[in-house]
């Protein structure tokens, strides 16, 4: 009997770039964590700050800037802080004070422990030099305390990590990966349909699944094997085995003289009136003899025994009678002697 096929298997693939993605998140956590310290010291403004925190209400020198981006950052908590930036010159405020535009770097603060910031200004500034903030507020804010925070010191301190930069760098890797894993796993979906066909006896695809294991030329699923679409006569080669109800057999008709058949008609053309009475009775309408019988059976024994692998005596021919009737010819011979003339001649 024959063995069957071993169901289709997924690519392995998939589940490896899942593994190497699961592991790169794995090690890229546990990188990150072990430099929180680091992180908590670069995005929290108690910590990373501009000089001195700055309290109560009135004018702070913050002596030289050279970042591009500074944020003040207040608690929730305390009372609100209206802050004004000013150039300085000596020791007097030069101008107008600076207009307050949003940082392109996005660095959000935040603290290990949960606490919140709330911003109350932010500053682009095109040129160092030195600068001074002007404090008011509305309420007594004597004790309430704000911090300049330089967006671009996060930036640098994050960066100049080297097991952060890496740890991060790994845990993106990772997630990309993921989704990867998944795509090619569901694209290397085995299918369904065989990969092996083979030809039918009537030349139609049929799967190498379908076949009978105990015996190779029949097909388990021969119902549903798709049907030639049957061809009405005359133009169907089964048409004289399987006559339809329009077909006509004009047999009778030919043998009566009643009617031509193709080869009459092209004797006629020919002008050979005896071919064309001849064809009436040979050819496919000619019944079959004792004769041709016989030698069928002869010759299916014969391929049979050659089937089987038995020698078989090799059949005498079978003498067959003509059915037609042999022309005689339509000269006779002369009544007199053939000398008669001569004698004729001599008188």
């Amino acid at each position: 009997m024959m063995q069957a096929p071993e169901p289709a298997k997924r690519s392995p693939w998939g589940f490896r770039l899942a593994v190497v993605g699961g592991v790169m998140i794995l090690l890229g956590a546990v990188m990150m964590s072990s430099q929180s310290d680091s992180i908590n010291a670069a995005m929290d403004p108690r910590e990373q700050h501009h000089d001195e925190p700055y309290t109560g209400a009135g004018t702070h020198a913050l002596g030289e800037l050279n970042g591009t981006c500074y944020r003040l950052y207040q608690l929730p908590s305390e009372p609100v802080m209206s802050v004004e930036m000013h150039r300085v010159e000596g020791s007097a405020l030069v101008g107008e004070a600076l207009t307050e535009k949003a940082c392109k770097l996005d660095w959000q603060v935040m603290a290990a422990d949960g606490t919140e910031f709330v911003e109350r200004a932010s500053w682009t500034l095109n040129e160092s030099g030195e600068y001074a903030l002007v404090i008011e507020c509305e309420e007594d804010c004597t004790e309430s305390t704000a911090w300049l925070v330089p967006i671009d010191a996060i930036q640098n301190d994050l960066l100049s990590s080297t097991w952060l930069v890496v740890g991060g760098a790994m845990c993106c890797l990772g997630i990309l990966t993921t989704p990867l894993a998944l795509v090619v796993y569901f694209a290397s979906k085995p299918s369904r349909a065989p990969r092996v066909m083979m030809v039918g006896p009537e030349g139609q695809l049929i799967p190498i699944t379908d076949v009978n294991p105990d015996h190779p030329t029949l097909f388990t699923q021969e119902e549903q094997m798709p049907q030639q679409p049957a061809v009405a006569p005359p133009f169907s080669d089964t048409a004289e085995h399987q006559p339809s109800e329009q077909f006509v057999d004009g047999m009778q008709d030919v043998a009566a003289g009643s009617l031509l058949t193709t080869e009459q008609v092209y004797a006629l053309m020919r002008g050979d009136v005896e071919g064309a009475q001849e064809h009436a009775k040979t050819e496919r309408y000619q019944t079959t003899t004792p004769e041709d019988t016989i030698q069928d059976a002869a010759n299916a024994a014969a391929i049979a025994s050659w089937d089987e692998g038995v020698p078989l005596a090799e059949p005498k021919p079978v003498q067959r009678t003509s059915t037609t009737k042999k022309r005689t010819s339509a000269a006779t011979e002369p009544a007199g002697n053939a000398d008669a003339w001569k004698d004729w001649d001599e008188q």
